[in-house]
């Protein structure tokens, strides 16, 4: 049995030590001038000296716990293991833009200020207080690796004395510490979620458990927008453990007393499926009417422009044009959808799940319930997986419509199959990209068009107007660095039912393909090299240059290669992050992708903690390798016909990089984002290599099926 994840964060309180918590106001606070409550609930620090952090993101194996971690031990003056870290429940003090939730890299990024600040102001107030007992002036001490220190000696006053202390002062303000003189920021930092991990505790959303709990497993309609109309029990019924079948919105739910017998009834389980306007649907109708789009000009929406594109292009001395096409991908965490519902004596519900997204998934839970938010109780547990798939509340009605029928607490899950089959995708989009240059082969035009279905609208339906621009279809694009004269950006909508979320790096993984791939075509246009044309397009601006000649130098840009490897060259900027990489790669037998080695350089102003950046950055350059390969959802009457790993291919570790390298450049630039920068450039890298290895460019993702055709 699990305790609930807040007995740790209340024994402090049950064993009778006092507690000093610390928080900066909330922004809307700030921006109203209203009084913010002076002690809120960032920072417990105990009797015993432990310091018990709740932090507003969510851990999902980036490391964002331990970066916060580390900046508060830092601002403190603490070992790192006398911080403990658990994710918030959803109120203000963890809010950002009016919700809690975690995506966009933001996850250090949005509160690296804001918890210096709260570590200084702790740090502070327990120097007052230390001093006041021991009589010395507080200007005189150091709070250093957990002992407070006047003139190099320690004083005779603990960590949880001074707590005790503060406790019952007004709160003291003191100045972030020098980011130079941390001592585990920036450096090499333990992973604080790990050892639960390793010892195998129920850390995760399928681990977790409840006295009295039984099982749901989900049976959805296979089309997108199904659902059941009716359906046969009788061998479900049959099957030993199985109590129940509930009706839940877009199919049903199999209640069994173990997991394994509701999968087993869940698979007996025989339903008739309503027809639905969307059962004829397939990818190459999708595909065909996206390219359609392309030739819309009346409907295509702006998203930047600069210049009169369409003079400069027909006064151009030539012109060069291409048209791409990325297809839906899902997000495929390894742990597939699951989430504990509770319903609790006062009519509320308790709930545990993977959540990205915590207001959204408390007042969904709320809405099904028909409840108010405020009597849903909300823990977010460590995911499995994420990569913006539990940015969504697509599962929580069935777990609450389900606890809610049996009346006792309830694991609802999906099967893999589910998770694939139904999970939202990054959205399919095409582009069309078309730029002229002069007689001396300097770019004086581009114009980009993309189209495709709104990502935006499918999240959050209802949230996009028509005629309105959906942002994620030209992310990176309408902020590109890159010079190229008269330049414009427009999209033109293309809807479909196919169920979309963010993805990790939302448009920028799309976008970075199109623009990447089409300046290495255009580069073999003007026959100039790769590097060389980008250096032209952003010989404006020093920062980028740098990351861009810091990623040729590491990648061996222009250095011999063995006969028959190749080398490709991507540069993207998305998440406040400027990401260049170099992907060197040769052809196997049967035309099988080797992939030798792969470069990144990320300018990311500064690291947090450098283990977890680099395993981000290695991440992402495998996620991205993996999409471009091999990774692509497959439509046919309606529904995806790939729905497990056996059709849904990832990147394996035999096809993975034979050497990875990463490079961070500090520079105190406002600090960017880690998790999702390293992503969008590896798909370019990977096409623009086998372009250069073949000649032939790969204007159709994945690559697998491109060079099958």
């Amino acid at each position: 049995m699990n305790k609930p994840m807040i007995d740790r964060r209340a024994f402090l309180a049950t064993t009778g030590a006092f507690t000093l918590s610390f928080a900066v106001p909330n922004a809307k606070a700030q921006q109203t001038g209203a009084p913010a409550a002076p002690w809120t609930a960032y920072l417990t620090i105990g009797a015993d000296g432990k310091v018990a952090m709740l932090s507003p993101t969510t851990e999902m194996g980036q490391g964002t716990h331990t970066a916060h971690a580390a900046i508060i031990a830092d601002e403190i003056g603490v070992p790192l293991g006398w911080v403990s870290v658990d994710t918030a429940l959803p109120s203000d003090p963890f809010r950002r833009g009016g919700s809690m939730g975690s995506g966009g890299s933001a996850g250090v990024r949005a509160w690296w200020a804001a918890l210096r600040t709260v570590g200084a102001n702790a740090r502070a107030s327990l120097i007052a207080a230390a001093a006041g007992k021991a009589g010395v002036p507080a200007a005189e001490i150091a709070l250093v690796n957990g002992r407070f220190l006047r003139a190099g000696k320690p004083l005779a006053v603990t960590l949880g004395e001074a707590a005790t202390l503060a406790a019952g002062q007004p709160l003291v303000e003191g100045a972030p510490k020098d980011p130079a003189t941390y001592r585990l920021v920036g450096k090499a930092t333990p992973r604080v979620d790990v050892p639960a991990k390793v010892r195998g505790e129920p850390v995760f959303s399928a681990d977790f458990t409840r006295p009295g709990m039984v099982y749901a497993c989900a049976v959805l309609a296979p089309v997108y927008g199904g659902d059941a109309e009716s359906w046969d029990d009788k061998a479900t019924l049959a099957v030993k453990g199985v109590e129940q079948v509930v009706k839940i919105p877009g199919g049903a739910a199999v209640v069994a007393k173990s997991q394994w017998a509701a999968m087993k009834g869940a698979a007996a389980l025989n339903v008739r499926w309503k027809s639905t306007v969307n059962d004829g649907l397939d990818s190459a109708a999708i595909s065909a009417a996206m390219h359609k789009g392309l030739g819309k000009d009346a409907q295509a929406i702006v998203g930047k422009v600069e210049g009169d594109t369409a003079a400069a292009l027909a006064g151009a001395a030539k012109t060069f044009q291409a048209d791409y096409e990325a297809p839906y991908l899902c997000h495929a965490p390894m742990e597939p959808w699951s989430i504990t519902v509770e319903p609790t004596a006062d009519g509320g519900l308790e709930i545990w799940g993977p959540f990205q997204t915590q207001d959204r998934n408390r007042n969904t839970a709320a809405r099904t319930a028909g409840i108010d938010p405020s009597k849903v109780k909300l823990h977010t547990l460590m995911l499995g997986g994420g990569y913006g798939r539990r940015l969504g509340d697509d599962g929580t009605p069935g777990g609450v419509v389900t606890a809610l029928a049996v009346k006792k607490p309830v694991k609802f899950f999906w099967r893999r199959e589910d998770e694939i089959g139904q999970g939202w995708y990054r959205p399919a989009q095409v582009a069309r990209l078309k730029a002229g240059v002069d007689a001396g082969g300097k770019v004086t035009a581009l114009h980009i068009r993309t189209a495709g279905p709104s990502m935006r609208d499918s999240f959050a339906p209802g949230g996009l107007k028509q005629g309105e621009l959906d942002a994620s279809s030209v992310q990176t694009l309408t902020d590109t660095r890159y010079r190229t004269g008269a330049y414009r950006v427009d999209w033109v909508r293309v809807d479909q039912p196919v169920p979309m979320a963010p993805w990790r790096a939302v448009g920028a993984t799309q976008n970075g393909y199109f623009m990447e791939a089409f300046v290495d075509e255009l580069a073999a246009f003007l026959k100039k090299d790769p590097v060389a044309l980008r250096r032209e397009l952003l010989a404006h601006d020093p920062r980028a240059l740098k990351v861009i000649d810091e990623a040729a130098k590491a990648g061996d840009w222009g250095k011999p290669l063995r006969t028959g490897h190749a080398r490709g060259f991507a540069y993207v900027e998305s998440y406040g992050s400027l990401c260049a990489q170099v992907v060197e790669v040769s052809l196997g037998d049967g035309g099988v992708v080797n992939i030798h080695k792969a470069i990144c350089v990320l300018d990311c102003a500064r690291v947090v903690t450098p283990d977890g950046a680099r395993n981000q950055v290695e991440g992402g350059m495998i996620q991205g390798l993996s999409t471009a390969l091999f990774e692509g959802i497959e439509i046919s009457g309606g529904r995806a016909t790939n729905t497990n790993f056996d059709g849904y291919r990832i990147l394996r570790m035999n096809e993975s990089p034979h050497a990875v390298e990463t490079v961070f450049i500090e520079n105190g630039e406002t600090i960017g984002g880690v998790g999702e920068p390293p992503v969008p450039p590896a798909t370019p890298a990977l096409v623009n290599a086998l372009f250069a290895l073949t000649g032939k460019p790969i204007r159709k993702l994945p690559i697998s099926a491109t060079l099958a055709g």
